[in-house]
């Protein structure tokens, strides 16, 4: 059987009849909620927070100084832990942000000749940041 050619329907509007389309209530798009901008977290002048204990720990600084960074648990651990050293920083500190008011730091500090990492864990409360852990893993 030979094949069959039909005439296809009209698929194209006629001449004029975009004018009409107007007058077709269309929906209204619907409102999408979109969550407010995360606010940043307060800021953490890390490297000096690490300093600070640092120079304690070498003996350049009164032990009371841990005070005014560090909760007092930290400060009672690490007071015992004062000797006459010289320790540096050799990088500026990581911080990771795991919450907007927790600061993870980690750094690479350089003490009689060697290489040793310092991490510390630190929160905002009462207005500033104070340390919650501190550890100088040799």
């Amino acid at each position: 059987m030979p094949p069959v050619v039909r005439r296809l329907p009209a698929y194209e509007p006629p001449v004029g009849a975009a004018r009409g389309l107007d007058s077709i209530p269309r929906p209204r798009p619907r409102p999408v909620w979109v969550p407010p901008p995360e606010v940043p977290p307060p800021v953490l002048d890390a490297a000096r927070l690490i300093w600070v204990v640092l120079e304690v720990l070498d003996g350049r600084r009164p032990a009371r100084v841990l005070r005014s960074v560090a909760v007092p648990a930290v400060v009672a651990r690490l007071s015992g832990l004062v000797r006459v050293r010289t320790t540096r920083m050799v990088r500026a500190p990581r911080v990771c942000h795991p919450t907007r008011l927790v600061a993870e730091i980690s750094v690479t500090v350089r003490r009689e000749g060697r290489a040793l990492a310092v991490a510390a864990r630190a929160e905002h409360r009462e207005g500033r940041w104070w340390l919650t852990t501190f550890s100088v893993l040799e």
